[in-house]
């Protein structure tokens, strides 16, 4: 006997063996159930430890070095988070005995919340000029209106301070802010910084039991942290509701956002999924007038998240803004692996196949095991090409899809077959005209005129061009949350009133102070009140350092995209009142930072110098809700100022902090899906070439799906939708559900062609069989999809119409297109 024949035999042996346990595990369908339900009760112990992460350190690039930059700045300088309440009284002046004892309460209650630090107003703020306070007496005090100074002197000052103005106050004085800082949770700091160690040291002998255990108590304190944080902006809006009748209020700030969006998120998948069942199982009823066809698929959907849930619990993998959608997309996978079972069940009962039903559901389940299997492939394929990104969350939507698919496609074999074999054969089955129809008439438009299409083809491919040239990459925030919403409310009212929204920051990198430039027997050391050497540091702020940041603050305050920027320039602006208004000498820099008070050097000057690191820190604001533009262009803007106009090295100079990070990160996923689509497609091609066994029917095959994901792209830029952190992975979502179609119409094919029909007469029966399955999920999809339009989070609004969309043109390509090609190209 010969080797071929001896691996000839092996692999029948083998088929047989396979054909034969699952034809046993039919006969037993009862026990698939009791091990799914098994399953099942298993996943519940877990799906309590499933969460939701909205986190900032979720919209950033692990490992990028702007980010490891940014965290020693936060280090050095100190930066926490904090919620703004905005009040704007109903009637009468905000500076009134009325309304400063509001603020009053208002303060004191928020101040008294679990887990808030400190709360600033424009009531503790040090008022020099209501009345004046001469500079030798700042040491001595200075006045606040919690302590009575004189409302309309404090209006004037607070609305003309270079540094309270727009900060605290509005410029018209209509609107003051609360600060509500937030205390910072030290032992979650240090469990993510040690996990970032041991991440790092990857290779080098790190210990994965110890890593485990570090990732373990990270989750454990992040998912107890967010809990708190939902809590103490659950109680802020409590407050906040208390005295709406006196004002009107807005609360603002990133801990709201990210809290926020885990509720968005958490409110979408309970009300929006439900919506989403219902709408499938009308869907279900209307195309195959019987419970069964909508109970099952409507099940095996429903194993398949649960257990998904309960693994990603275990596994402590959270879902996140990206990652959200993943339950409808593996609805989509599960339904169209359901459907495509469901259509080949029906057509073997029309032409009568067998009066076993064991033996039906069998060949069911085998002859549409390989388009099952290789859809899944592919979908998998398509999505693993976003665990290569360093995107953190985007590479976990990548992780969870892929195995989500093969939880579907495990769960389908199982359960969906299990249940199909217990329940009755019932009546036979009649064809869908309605589906008849429609891919009856995608087939007369196929065959009668296949160069037309085609040419027109070229034509849409060539136009998509132009709308994708036109597709842009977004930042910006506020967009994320429809008109209406509290949030964006509250951040329109922010950015527009009280200067801008998302931070950024400027480093001036200069020579760092050296203890030899104290010099103790200066003329003014009689006017300290301290001890010479008690704040040395000073020293290094000459008035070339300050005129330096001067020149660079008046820069941003002159850019429209810029809002509040706050330097040690501010303060010296604020210093010049004692100075009939003229900028400072070296003397009177260093006598004003010796007289000044402790607290306010610790809030007004360390966050935003470092002697001996030689930084100087501008803190600004991006104003988000003008005109778009680009947020690149503006901080390389920045950059080339501060070379070309302030004479610095490129090395001096450092824009950073979190619309720096995130549009940074965005740039990056953008990068690298464009550096990825094209070997996805490539392994795309070879998945097909192996599952026809042709490499001319995989070329024809996957062109389809291109024009298609080309088509979703160009329709999004020409109609502006943008490329955001969820948006951006578009072209990957298209590519894994639109070769589902192709695979499926090009294996029907392929049988019809090897029964002895000619190309024409495959393409034809094709579309009377499988056309009715693609039908059938398609509009099941799109029907169910169109609720997520009704979400308050923007992300989920043009994920559900761009898949619906991606359907609809995936079916028309796969219906039209396809049998285009293979009519003129394959013989």
């Amino acid at each position: 006997m010969t080797e071929s024949a001896i691996h000839a035999g092996l692999a029948a042996l083998w088929r047989r063996t396979v054909k034969g346990c699952y034809r046993g595990c039919l006969r037993n369908a009862r026990l698939i159930q009791l091990a799914i339900l098994l399953a099942c009760v298993a996943a519940l112990a877990f799906v309590g430890r499933f969460s939701f992460d909205a986190s900032s350190d979720t919209l950033v690039a692990q490992g990028d070095p702007e980010l490891a930059y940014f965290q020693q700045l936060v280090e050095r300088f100190g930066q926490r988070e904090a919620l703004y309440l905005t009040y704007t009284p109903h009637e009468g002046e905000l500076f009134s005995e009325q309304h400063v004892s509001v603020l009053k309460r208002m303060q004191d209650e928020l101040a008294g919340v679990a887990g808030v630090l400190q709360v600033t107003s424009f009531l503790d703020v040090p008022l020099l000029r209501s009345p004046p306070v001469a500079l030798s007496e700042l040491a001595e005090g200075y006045g606040t209106i919690r302590e009575g100074a004189d409302l309309g002197l404090a209006r004037d000052e607070l609305t003309g301070s270079p540094l309270f103005r727009d900060l605290l106050v509005s410029a018209d004085g209509t609107t003051t802010a609360l600060q509500v800082e937030l205390e910072d949770n030290v032992p979650l700091r240090e469990a993510k910084r040690e996990l970032d160690a041991l991440r790092e040291a990857e290779g080098g002998g790190v210990d994965m039991i110890e890593e485990a255990v570090a990732a373990d108590r990270y989750r454990e304190l992040k998912t107890a942290h967010q809990v708190a944080r939902a809590k103490l902006i659950a109680n802020v809006r409590t407050i906040r509701a208390a005295y709406e009748d006196s004002g009107r209020l807005y609360l603002g700030g990133v801990p709201m956002v990210s809290a926020d969006i885990i509720d968005f998120v958490r409110r979408d998948m309970r009300l929006l999924s439900g919506a989403v069942v219902m709408l499938m199982a009308g869907a279900l009823y209307a195309f195959f007038g019987r419970w069964r066809w909508v109970l099952i698929p409507l099940g095996t959907v429903s194993v398949t998240v649960l257990i998904m849930l309960g693994l990603l619990g275990l596994l402590g993998q959270p879902a996140t803004a990206v990652s959200s959608n993943f339950i409808p997309l593996l609805a989509i996978t599960t339904i169209s692996f359901t459907i495509h079972l469901i259509a080949r069940y029906r057509e073997l009962c029309i032409v009568g196949f067998s009066n076993d039903h064991i033996a039906l559901v069998y060949e069911t389940m085998r002859s549409k095991l390989a388009p099952c299997l290789y859809t899944a492939l592919t979908t998998a394929v398509a999505f693993a090409s976003l665990m290569v990104s360093d995107i953190r969350p985007v590479a976990e939507f990548g992780f969870i899809m892929v195995l989500g698919i093969a939880v579907g496609l495990v769960v389908t074999y199982s359960f969906f077959a299990g249940i199909l074999v217990m329940i009755p054969y019932g009546k036979k089955p009649k064809p869908q005209a309605q589906a008849a129809l429609l891919t009856g008439a995608f087939s007369k438009i196929a065959t009668a005129r296949p160069a037309a299409i085609l040419v027109l083809s070229v034509a849409l491919a060539a136009a998509g061009w132009a709308g994708i040239s036109q597709l842009s990459v977004s930042n910006r925030f506020v967009d994320y949350f429809r008109s209406g919403s509290e949030i964006r409310d509250g951040m329109v009212f922010i950015d527009e009133n009280l200067g801008g929204t998302i931070p950024f920051e400027v480093v001036l990198e200069l020579p760092p102070w050296q203890p030899e430039e104290t010099d103790e027997d200066d003329d003014f050391a009689a006017f300290e009140d301290e001890e010479p050497d008690a704040f040395p540091e000073r020293y290094w702020f000459t008035p070339a350092r300050v005129a330096l940041l001067d020149r660079l603050e008046t820069y941003l305050g002159e850019r429209a995209e810029v809002g509040k920027v706050i330097s040690i320039s501010t303060l010296e602006h604020i210093a010049r009142a004692f100075n009939d208004n003229q900028p400072l000498d070296y003397l009177q820099i260093t006598a004003v930072l010796a007289l000044m008070p402790e607290e306010i050097k610790a809030s007004l000057i360390r966050p935003y110098a470092s002697p001996t690191t030689g930084e100087l820190r501008l803190s600004a604001r991006i104003h988000e809700t003008g005109p778009k533009f680009s947020q690149e262009e503006l901080f390389a803007d920045i950059e080339s100022f501060a070379v070309q106009e302030l004479g610095l090295e490129r090395e001096q100079v450092h824009v950073t902090g979190m619309a720096v990070l995130f549009n940074d990160m965005l740039k990056r996923l953008f990068s690298s899906q464009q550096s990825t689509l094209f070997a996805v497609l490539a392994a795309i091609l070879l998945t097909f070439a192996v599952l026809l066994r042709s490499v001319r029917l995989a070329i024809l095959g996957i062109l389809p799906t291109a024009l298609a994901a080309e088509s979703v792209l160009a329709v999004m830029g020409l109609v502006g939708i943008p490329l955001d952190i969820m948006t951006i992975t578009t072209a990957a979502i298209i590519v894994g559900i639109g070769v589902d179609d192709a695979i499926h119409y090009l294996h029907r094919f392929r049988e019809e062609r090897a029964l002895g029909h000619d190309t024409l007469t495959a393409v034809r029966n094709s579309h009377a069989s499988i056309g009715n399955a693609l039908y059938f999920t398609s509009i099941t999809v799109v029907v169910g999809f169109s609720v997520l339009a009704l979400s308050s989070f923007v992300p989920t609004i043009y994920f559900g119409v761009l898949t619906a969309l991606a359907m609809v043109l995936a079916l028309v390509a796969n219906l039209v297109v396809l049998p285009a090609l293979l009519i003129k190209f394959y013989r």
